[in-house]
């Protein structure tokens, strides 16, 4: 879809700081972290954003790769206790899970800004 930003996102015309990827899936930090480390992860082809509506087989490997995203989160960011799978799509249509790390004493909390590239590329490394 051509005014869909995740769409953009997968591919390549709006830059994101990809933490995984395969073939069908992406995985990026989320440029309004409501906690250090969120990541949203999308499939690359358009979906409606309700996953209610995604067939059986194809959640199968959606729910694949938010594993893969979240083991990777739960091994590389200091202190993160956990990760928090988030299903709502409610700001773009586009289907997409919101990844937050949880923290000891860390509230989530909706920057009024996005997050600089400077700091998203740190916290990609």
């Amino acid at each position: 879809m051509n005014d869909c930003v995740f769409c953009k996102i997968a591919q390549g015309s709006i830059p994101s700081q990809v933490i995984w990827e395969n073939e069908d899936f992406l995985a990026f930090l989320d440029i309004f972290p409501p906690v250090p480390g969120a990541t949203v992860v999308i499939p690359k082809k358009h979906m409606d954003s309700y996953i209610k509506n995604a067939n059986p087989e194809f959640l199968s490997n959606f729910m694949e790769a938010i594993k893969k995203t979240m083991d990777l989160l739960d091994t590389k960011l200091e202190g993160n206790i956990r990760t928090k799978l988030v299903f709502e799509g409610l700001e773009v249509n586009h289907l997409h899970a919101k990844l937050w790390p949880m923290y000891p004493g860390v509230a989530e909390e909706k920057p009024q800004s996005p997050a600089s590239n400077e700091e998203l590329a740190k916290m990609a490394e």
